[in-house]
């Protein structure tokens, strides 16, 4: 059976929220939410919140495969955020819900597939499938994201030590992994200026941010420092690694219960957008028409990050 694609996994008749989980680095739209059985977007998520349409994201996540010459149709980063706004634009219109809320729960790498949707998104002219998606983007969870590195931990390295953790990757792809990290450092620093012009806008994304606590065979697979975006949002912990932080068994979970109450306070609705601030915003780039030279200029991003 084939992992790719949306599939629902809660269809309630009076819905007033979508939900999209993306998964990340080697997982699947399945087995990355799932433990002991327990798929707990559709068997727990669904009871918590019976007005949500749930849906699960599944895209080829190996990024081992990456190749700087390949063409932007052959599995780059922007090609799955660009087929997950197609496909959910499509199937939103089909069922006379275009303009419901979304909000993205996002695993590892997955979380920079939704940022790249919303850099793309504030790029487009609002008709196109991702300007639509991310226009109607309410609020994003992530899991274990890593947006920064560190002087200790550069950004490259922190991603190349993920795949050899994560993954029995030769010691030469981890290399060239290392080499083409700087267009996904962009990207991150493309999503905060995008997050900064959505707050002037008065359509606010609001954003949560977890990191793990515990090491995966040895190594804090993203340590908290490198998983969020200062001046966005809140930023908490899981008491889990980085493959399990985003499984869980039961209602009881604390894992659990941080993130459902992530996820219901940036869905929350209020038509009262606080005003700009110029000094609380921590954005890393707040110049958007840098951002836009960097997404379409000679820096571009979307022909550097083939994923397939």
């Amino acid at each position: 059976m084939s992992q790719l694609g949306l599939e629902q996994l809660s269809s309630p008749e009076s819905a007033d929220l979508d939900i999209v989980f993306v998964h990340g680095l080697f997982g699947n739209r399945l087995n990355t939410w799932t433990k002991h059985g327990v798929l707990w977007p559709k068997q727990i998520l669904s009871e918590d919140l019976p007005k949500a349409r749930i849906f699960t994201f599944g895209y080829d996540a190996d990024v081992t495969k990456f190749n700087l010459d390949e063409e932007v149709t052959k599995g780059t980063m922007e090609s799955h955020a660009a087929d997950l706004c197609e496909r959910l634009a499509g199937l939103r219109a089909k069922t006379e819900s275009s303009d419901r809320p979304l909000v993205f729960v996002a695993h590892s790498l997955g979380g920079l597939v939704c940022a790249q949707m919303v850099v793309k998104g504030a790029l487009g002219d609002g008709t196109d499938n991702t300007s639509i998606i991310a226009n109607h983007t309410r609020g994003m969870v992530f899991l274990g994201t890593p947006f920064h590195g560190s002087p200790a931990a550069p950004w490259g390295k922190a991603i190349s030590t993920m795949v050899s953790i994560i993954h029995d990757t030769d010691s030469q792809k981890v290399k060239d992994l290392k080499q083409k990290s700087e267009k996904l450092q962009i990207l991150a620093e493309s999503f905060a200026s995008a997050l900064h012009q959505r707050i002037r806008d008065k359509n606010e994304i609001r954003v949560a941010f977890f990191n793990e606590t515990k090491k995966l065979h040895g190594v804090l697979v993203v340590p908290e420092r490198n998983s969020w975006i200062p001046g966005f949002g809140d930023h908490a912990s899981i008491n889990a690694d980085h493959s399990t932080m985003c499984k869980f068994a039961d209602q009881d979970s604390p894992g659990y219960q941080s993130v459902l109450a992530a996820i219901l306070k940036v869905s929350a609705k209020d038509d009262s957008r606080p005003d700009e601030d110029p000094h609380g915003t921590g954005i890393v780039n707040n110049n958007w028409g840098e951002v836009k030279n960097q997404v379409l200029g000679n820096q571009t991003i979307q022909g550097d990050m083939n994923f397939n």
